[in-house]
């Protein structure tokens, strides 16, 4: 009715949003607001009657053009697919189409769907710059510049073939990062994750000196960007070390807790003179960059990966850092959009913080906001770690990632630490790390990628028995560390939470995880598995997949509803060292799960990458390796399999430059790694027979009928020390405190490693070298037998036995006294009654030589991997 417009006092003008002019009604029809000139004088059939919810016009030109419909529903009308379907056409096709809209807006006022009502299918659904679904806010009252923001966006990019929200021209700082990581490598010859620190310790300089934080110390000195960069060439780092520096760490104080803040480890030395040059010369490519606002999104998200891809220490953290487009898949999987104020959401693997701070730069970006010069969060995010580097990287990604608001409060960074402190944490005073802390019942949401590793992991698991708080916490003793994440997730969830995680295959199809896979069972709902493509971790080939578990609210409930599964092929990167922009599948996941999880029992797949099964097929006694259950004529289309061996000339030769192409990258690969190959300058020589250092032996005879009626799990070691020959249910060896070297007495004379805890069992083919010391590291004690092992030519002639093998000496990296002699400390008293002087061993040394070593044998599997796919290839029959 035309009372409305009066009654709201819509007859001369509506409420202003930016340019336009913005109609809140419901019960005003399209031919009455034609009256009172707000939409254009038409004629407008059966649709004159309806009446539309909220308009939006612009009359700037005199004639009013209609911008955009807002068509509001309650929640029962639109809590299925087939209702909000419903809902989009009956804004389309009543008010959208008639009316010549831009932009439809349909909303339940917690969900909203924008849509394209001018493509030529006659609508399409509005998507985000990154292809997920564009499902912003859209309230000018509580938040009107988000509004006109993501408004205008779709103005400026929908149109007849396009309903995808055009990327902005930001800054992107990515070649700058580039530059000065090379400037900073060159330099100190660090590992790339060590100069991520020092970049983003100066990016942060220049950054917060932009916003206004860095202006004068306490002591007065101007400590600005533009005033550092003016200080004398030969001082300027010694200025930044003893004013800007300390300042920066007093406004962002450490926590109390675990004594990280926002900066640490910087590789320059303000007592190196070169380094006052080279901190210059990083300074003026900042200069010539300019200002740093208005940063990149994407930059923000992917500085830490790039960097990270570098890294060759990283493999040895025994966690990888989660690519960008896992991470936004999991989060738009996860409903975090909708999650309720007061909600947590964790992450108990955190690494540099990607899962939280993708959540604070795409989905939710209005999470924090300033009241009376405090920072006030909706949800509280928690993300704990091991590595204490990793936490420090993490507050400063969480400043970067904040700075918009940083920008604007620039005058209270002691707020924005507490923040930083509150959602980061270090727990690298234990062993277990995050796992050290146990919750019950405190999340909401749990997103996180944890580290994946059974070598080592009965070190951890002989820790945890000796606790009985966490023997009762972590009951089911699960194979690998991710066993015991998995357990910590479930048991950390409240009633009817959910957890998106990614694990590697082996949980899926261990037989030594059954326990777990029942645990999982019993107590949350399956909702979903999805099979990532292998090297989708630029750092192993490891197969993984995304797990999604909802905590059941009684654990006596039984799961009657399918469960969801899909095979990724393409991650929107190609999966080789290069990594470049690629199809993504990851998108059309989340959709199809979103559906899914909106209306289970009428849900049908309609694509080959998804399949959904009744959650009777997971059973704990058998594999959950879904890609598996594909057929394999299904497995072949979706590029998981090769459709044949053979191959004619033409394509054998497209083969041959594929395999070259990877020589070339991979010889480029140890051409850098050959440049930091660490030198041994300082060394002593030990021969394995020395008893405070190692210990040798010979293992007993284990007959084969011995294994065959065995039923234990412990692995036999004989000849072959890569792989066990046998199970046993009982140890010739007593100590596992300790790590070993093990070698093949006939054959070859191989090696294998054996970590502290790990259980195993010799024959008198098999010899063994405990390590004595916990600083020499097996790994360097291993690659160095390899070249004693060359220089000696042990092979079935001259044997590897105890005699010939303790005569070996072995040069291990010594740390030295100021006055150049070999450091020793005492030992304990001997079987002569005497405190033997033992040396004390560079620990650092020897891992920097084991990190190259693991290097080039990496490289050589990856060789040896595609040459045996190129043997195993056969030439097509001869066509007659």
């Amino acid at each position: 009715m035309s009372e409305e417009i009066y009654k709201r006092g819509y007859d001369k003008k509506g409420d202003v949003l930016g340019d336009w002019e913005i109609f809140t009604i419901g019960e005003t029809s399209i031919n009455q607001l034609k009256k009172f000139g707000i939409v254009p004088n038409k004629t407008y059939g059966s649709n004159g009657r309806r009446a539309p919810d909220e308009i939006i016009i612009d009359r700037r030109n005199g004639t009013p053009e209609v911008i955009a419909i807002v068509e509001f529903k309650s929640p029962n009308e639109f809590n299925t697919e087939k209702k909000k379907l419903a809902a989009i056409e009956q804004c389309i096709n009543s008010y959208c189409k008639p009316l010549n809209a831009k932009v439809g807006i349909i909303t339940d006022r917690t969900e909203y769907i924008w849509v394209n009502p001018q493509h030529e299918s006659g609508y399409e659904v509005a998507l985000r710059e990154d292809g997920y679904q564009l499902e912003d806010i859209f309230n000018p009252k509580s938040d009107k510049e988000q509004s006109i923001l993501t408004l205008s966006k779709c103005l400026g990019s929908f149109s007849s073939d396009n309903s995808t929200l055009l990327k902005t021209e930001l800054r992107n700082p990515s070649d700058l990062a580039d530059s000065v990581w090379q400037t900073i490598w060159l330099a100190s010859g660090e590992n790339p994750d060590i100069c991520l620190a020092t970049f983003v310790e100066i990016f942060l300089f220049k950054y917060l000196s932009d916003l206004g934080v860095l202006t004068y110390n306490n002591d007065g000195v101007d400590i600005s960007f533009d005033n550092i960069i003016k200080v004398p060439d030969d001082k300027i780092f010694n200025f930044y070390f003893k004013n800007v520096r300390s300042y920066i760490k007093e406004i962002f104080p450490a926590s109390a807790d675990d004594g990280t803040s926002v900066i640490n480890g910087i590789v320059l030395d303000p007592d190196i003179a070169e380094h006052n040059f080279i901190f210059k010369e990083i300074l003026e490519g900042f200069r010539k960059f300019g200002e740093l606002k208005n940063i990149d999104p994407d930059f923000k998200s992917r500085l830490y990966e790039n960097f990270l891809k570098k890294s060759l220490s990283q493999k040895n953290w025994g966690q990888f850092f989660t690519p960008r487009n896992v991470v936004k898949a999991i989060i738009e999987m996860s409903g975090l959009k909708t999650l309720p104020s007061g909600s947590r959401v964790s992450d108990p693997a955190c690494g540099v913080g990607g899962f939280l701070l993708e959540s604070i730069n795409t989905v939710r970006p209005r999470d924090y906001s300033f009241n009376k010069n405090t920072i006030d969060r909706k949800i509280e995010y928690i993300g704990t770690d091991r590595d204490k580097k990793t936490i420090i990287l993490a507050k400063a990604n969480m400043l970067i990632h904040m700075n918009e608001l940083v920008r604007d409060f620039s005058k209270f960074p002691k707020e924005f630490s507490k923040i930083f402190n509150q959602t980061f944490k270090s727990c690298h005073s234990s062993i277990l790390g995050s796992l050290s802390v146990l919750e019950e019942g405190t999340n909401d949401l749990i997103l996180t990628n944890p580290p994946y590793v059974v070598t080592g992991t009965s070190t951890i698991k002989k820790y945890i028995s000796e606790s009985s708080d966490l023997t009762k916490y972590y009951r089911v003793n699960g194979a690998g560390v991710e066993g015991l994440f998995v357990e910590k997730i479930i048991n950390s969830l409240k009633p009817g939470g959910k957890a998106f995680v990614v694990i590697p295959d082996g949980l899926l199809n261990r037989l030594s995880d059954e326990k777990l896979r029942k645990f999982i069972l019993d107590e949350c709902i399956l909702l979903g598995l999805v099979s990532l493509p292998k090297n989708t971790f630029y750092t192993t080939p490891k197969k993984t997949y995304i797990i999604c578990l909802q905590k059941k609210i009684d654990r006596e409930d039984s799961q009657n509803d399918k469960v969801f599964t899909y095979l990724v092929s393409n991650t929107g990167e190609t999966l080789d060292s290069h990594r470049f922009e690629c199809e993504n599948d990851f998108p059309s996941m989340v959709s199809n799960f979103k559906i899914f999880c909106a209306d289970i029992e009428s849900y049908e797949a309609k694509s080959i990458q998804c399949k959904v099964w009744p959650i009777s097929k997971f059973t704990p006694n058998n594999h959950w390796s879904i890609d598996r259950w594909w057929t394999a004529k299904e497995r072949i289309e979706l590029g998981i399999d090769d459709e044949k061996t053979i191959t004619d000339p033409t394509d054998f030769s497209l083969v041959l430059e594929k395999h070259q192409k990877l020589i070339e990258e991979l010889s480029q690969r140890l051409k850098v790694a050959q440049q930091k190959v660490p030198k041994i300058e300082k060394y002593v020589e030990i021969e394995l027979s020395n008893v405070d250092y190692f210990h040798l032996a010979i293992g007993k005879r284990v007959l084969k009928k011995d294994v065959y009626n065995s039923t234990g799990n412990i692995p036999v070691y004989s000849a072959n020390v890569k792989d066990p020959f046998g199970f046993m249910d009982s140890s010739n060896i007593d100590i596992f405190s300790k790590p070993y070297v093990l070698w093949g007495i006939d054959g070859h004379f191989n090696f294998s490693v054996k970590l502290a805890g790990e259980k195993f069992r010799s024959t008198d083919h098999c010899g063994t070298i405990r390590i004595e010391r916990d600083d020499i590291n097996p790994l360097f004690i291993y690659y160095a037998l390899h070249a004693i092992r060359e220089e000696n030519r042990l092979d079935r002639e001259l044997r590897a036995n105890l005699k010939n093998v303790s005569k070996f000496l072995i040069r291990i990296p010594v740390i030295h006294n100021i006055n150049g002699t070999p450091k020793t400390v005492k030992g304990d008293v001997n079987k002569d009654g005497e405190k033997p002087d033992l040396f004390v061993f560079d620990i650092e040394l020897q891992q920097k030589i084991v990190d190259y070593y693991t290097e080039f044998e990496e490289v050589k599997s990856q060789i040896y991997d595609s040459a045996s796919h190129m043997n195993i290839l056969e030439m097509e029959t001869i066509k007659h």
